[in-house]
């Protein structure tokens, strides 16, 4: 290859705008993490992990900027709409467009029918969004979660494909959740229906949940019926009874 055909084939990549910056502000977050992280023990108390949370969420942020746009629902016309809890099989993600297609389908009087569009296939429906890690959260799994962030931003640089910076966008978003649900108060309550609800310190022993004090609360009080004002015709105008006469002249 000549000197002129390597000046070219060299020009050939060019490093996306704000990559630099971007990847240095993702190694100084990440590299702070280890030392919050070595001040952690089990059985320490909640507040203690939300630094932790808040750095891997800083730092998710910035491989999310670094990484391609990611589609929750696999629909090019709502990527980021709401999801459907209860989409057929065969069918795509998206809210909008299967409320559309069952409308369609309610009209036309035709049950089971497949949706004209093709849906994602199933391995690519797994890759949208950002992975939640199954519980249960605890600090070894924290640690589990950074170890391979630690192990895949060493391997970063200019010229990485996407793709890496995909996986440590994921790495991160698994670590910064076990970190937030770990921030997050105990069940100081009691209470299984409000697990972080605040302590009411008038409540009798085993009703500490100031929800349920308070709807217990509710419940015991004599049932009152509303007073209704009467309806006024248009054109009048209701005759307020004033606290205080008002003084003559």
């Amino acid at each position: 290859m000549s000197p002129a055909e390597q000046h070219n084939h060299s020009r050939g990549y060019s490093v996306p705008t704000g990559r630099p910056y971007a990847l240095k502000e993702l190694q100084a977050a990440l590299g702070s993490l280890g030392d919050h992280l070595r001040e952690l023990y089990d059985g320490a108390h909640p507040a203690e992990y939300e630094a932790v949370a808040d750095a891997l969420y800083t730092a998710f942020q910035t491989a999310a900027g670094l990484a391609p746009a990611k589609s929750y629902t696999g629909c090019s016309e709502h990527p980021n709409g709401a999801l459907d809890p209860e989409a057929p099989d065969g069918w795509g993600r998206c809210l909008i467009c299967n409320d559309r297609r069952r409308l369609g389908l309610r009209s036309q009087g035709v049950r089971g029918a497949r949706p004209a569009s093709a849906a994602p296939p199933a391995g690519e429906q797994r890759r949208l969004g950002y992975p939640v890690p199954d519980p249960p959260y605890t600090l070894q799994s924290l640690r589990d979660h950074l170890r391979t962030v630690e192990d895949r931003r060493f391997h970063l640089g200019f010229s990485s494909p996407a793709e890496e910076f995909v996986r440590i966008a994921d790495d991160l978003h698994r670590a910064f959740i076990v970190a937030r649900e770990l921030s997050r108060p105990r069940n100081a309550s009691g209470c299984s229906e409000h697990p972080g609800a605040p302590i009411d310190p008038d409540a009798p022993p085993g009703e500490a949940c100031i929800f349920c004090a308070g709807r217990k609360r509710r419940a015991q009080r004599s049932a009152t019926t509303p007073e209704m004002l009467p309806r006024i015709r248009r054109g009048e105008r209701r005759q307020l009874q004033r606290r205080f006469e008002r003084p003559p002249g």
